[in-house]
């Protein structure tokens, strides 16, 4: 067991050495950008297609990276735009930003956009040969441990700021924004104002075991848990109101699905009838769904919802004594 022990302690001593001295040979290296090349573009992800055989400059975070050798490095850098395959080679691999280089480290990369052979995969189908990077600002080493296919959902909550970085998470926060969006081009096309009532306040609008109390400048207070009062007093200035804002309820749940703090679309109609709502919001469910999947993002709504069935007027109606 001693043998064992002493062995281990010399390999490890030998593999810290030669770390040592590759940082140091490392060291000697100096990135400078060639100013005999053509100036760069800067460009988003999504725009590379557009710059095809040309020098751009690209920033982003390292998706992805792999090392084949000395000499040879692949990344995959995400803007939040797209996915982009970066190609390094040479001196570029071989700097100590390099060499302690890891995945979410933001990085800048300059160098010319090429098609990728037809045997080859990559995103958007080109790859950015590099010609010189800089690194904006470095990632722990530990970054690969973070959060993983095994990670306890307790984690994974702790850790959102990272989990969010993956490819699912951010295509539902893109899709949420989409939405968003959607639901407020319907009600600005019908004519509605948006308003932002406030939050904090000093009435319940439902049942009072849900609120949430706080003291405000020594006085009592609630987070809301509804607009609706609000946007009732605006009506009469304005006519048909909505507004997307947070609202919260004290529910105590174990469960994943509970409404302590989520957004809240609320909408105030002036003199309709019951039938007339009921068309409303038939018609609001139909015509978001409708334009979401009609807009830019209605490739990403299918690849998220593959099932999706879009609904179809006219919506079953009951009465509660039928139901």
């Amino acid at each position: 067991a001693v043998e064992k022990e002493i062995k281990a302690a010399a390999r490890k001593q030998l593999e810290a050495e030669a770390e040592a001295k590759r940082l140091e040979e490392a060291s000697k290296i100096v990135l400078k950008e060639d100013p005999a090349l053509p100036a760069s573009t800067k460009t988003k992800i999504r725009d590379v297609s557009k710059h095809v055989s040309q020098r751009v400059k690209v920033f982003g975070w390292v998706h992805r990276l792999r090392t084949q050798g000395k000499n040879l490095m692949f990344l995959v850098l995400r803007d939040g735009t797209g996915f982009l395959q970066t190609v390094w080679n040479g001196e570029l691999c071989q700097t100590v930003d390099a060499l302690n280089l890891h995945r979410e480290a933001a990085v800048m990369v300059v160098g010319v956009l090429q098609p990728v052979p037809p045997e080859k995969n990559a995103p958007g189908g080109v790859e950015l040969i590099a010609d010189y990077w800089e690194l904006v600002g470095e990632s722990p080493a530990d970054i690969e441990n973070v959060v993983n296919a095994d990670t306890h959902v307790d984690i994974l909550m702790e850790q959102r700021h990272i989990v969010i970085r993956g490819q699912k998470a951010a295509n539902v926060l893109k899709l949420r924004s989409a939405l968003t969006h959607c639901f407020r081009e319907y009600y600005f096309d019908n004519g509605f104002y948006e308003v932002t009532p406030p939050t904090i306040v000093q009435t319940q609008v439902e049942g009072g075991s849900t609120l949430f109390h706080l003291k405000y400048f020594d006085e009592d207070a609630y987070m809301t848990q509804s607009s609706q009062l609000y946007l009732e007093t605006v009506c009469p200035a304005l006519g048909d109101v909505f507004c997307i804002m947070p609202s919260y309820r004290a529910e105590k749940s174990r469960t994943r699905r509970h409404l302590a703090e989520y957004t809240h679309l609320e909408a105030e109609l002036a003199f309709l009838t019951f039938d007339e709502l009921l068309n409303h919001i038939e018609d609001l469910i139909c015509s978001v769904v409708e334009r979401l999947a009609a807009s830019s993002h209605g490739d990403l709504l299918r690849e998220v919802h593959p099932n999706l069935a879009i609904p179809q007027r006219p919506f079953r109606r009951m009465r509660y004594s039928d139901a």
